[in-house]
Order: structure tokens, then sequence, then C-alpha cells
């Protein structure tokens, strides 16, 4: 059923839809999450429609269709704002955070130790994405393909960026840990200019 409502959507607006899910960390089935999106646009849409029939003398149906889609605008507004919210917070945390993986990394700790130290409480949801990088680089995945993943689930192009720049590095066999700190002083930098 979830799916059959979830093709309603037409594919390129699904693919919008699930991006801006995945950027929120929303871990609900993305099916259920677009069915219930739906489900409360056409409730809401619906009621707001007949309360406005009884001060505007236009046709219920125009009112109830124009109702369905502010609502469910204003619900695709808030996930694309609460999206760059998230990414602003990690695009300011993100010269601390490779500050303290080089420091660990030059402590002599393994990339996935460093990463999991560098985890701080003040980082607050970003922390959460630290441990889960660190896990995954600690259970084998590759520190290139987890760190891609990481920039993926972030509506950030300036964590994006970073991401395939230390990638890069690496594949051409620079140290981490000096690559990693380049990046934070790059980042602070642009930070201070963009002010």
């Amino acid at each position: 059923m979830y799916r059959i409502i979830t093709r309603l959507y037409p594919s390129k607006l699904r693919n919008n839809l699930y991006n801006l899910v995945m950027f929120n960390n929303i871990t609900v089935d993305f099916e259920k999450y677009t069915t219930f999106i739906i489900i409360i646009s056409v409730v809401l849409g619906m009621l707001i429609g007949l309360l406005l029939r009884i001060f505007l003398e236009f046709p219920v149906i125009l009112l109830m269709l124009g109702s369905i889609i502010l609502v469910h605008s204003s619900i695709i507004a808030y996930l694309v704002l609460s999206a760059d919210s998230r990414a602003r917070f990690v695009e300011d945390l993100l010269p601390d955070a490779l500050q303290l993986m080089a420091s660990n990394l030059r402590a002599g700790m393994t990339i996935d130790r460093a990463l999991l130290l560098a985890a701080r409480p003040e980082f607050g949801q970003f922390q959460e994405e630290i441990n889960r990088l660190g896990k995954e680089i600690a259970t084998g995945k590759e520190f290139e393909s987890a760190l891609m993943d990481l920039g993926k689930r972030y509506r950030s192009e300036k964590l994006q960026k970073t991401v395939q720049l230390i990638v890069s590095g690496v594949a051409s066999g620079g140290s981490i840990a000096d690559l990693l700190e380049q990046t934070a002083g790059n980042l602070r930098q642009q930070r201070l200019t963009e002010q």
C-alpha cells in the first residue's frame, strides 16, 4: 500500500523528497514517510478548505485543492530549511572535527580510533555521524568510501567538496593527518573571508 501511494509522486519529485529525508536523517522507511506526508497534506488541506469555505465564496473543491497544495508545500519547505540548518551546523563544526582527527592520528592512533575519539558531545548530531564513520571503518569499510557516504548525508556542497578533496589526497598518497590539518585550516580561512 505504501509503495502505491508513494508512486503518486512523479519520479523526479520522489527522488528530491528521498534526498530531503536522507539529509534530515529521518530513519523511518521512505515509503511510509511519504505516505504519511501525503495523508497529512490531504486531511489538513481538506479541513482548511472546508473552514475557508465558511469565509470565502469560492467552490469548495478549489479551496480544498489549494489548501492541500499549500500544506504539502509547507511540509517540503520545512524539510528544506531543516536540511539547510543541519548542513550549516556541520559546516561550522567541520574545521574543529578535522583538527581533532588530525591530532589523534599524529598521536599514533588508527583512523577508526582517531575518529571515535574526535566525536565530542559539543558536536551534537555530528557526533553521531563521526561515530558512525569510525565504526564503519573499524568494521572493514574503506576510509574513502565511508567518507564519501558521510558527504552524501548532508545538503552541504562545502562538506562534499571537503570530502572529495580528502579522498583524492589520500588516493594520491598524502598523509591523512596532514590533509586533515590543511583542510581544517583552509575551511577556517574560508569562513573568515565569508564573514
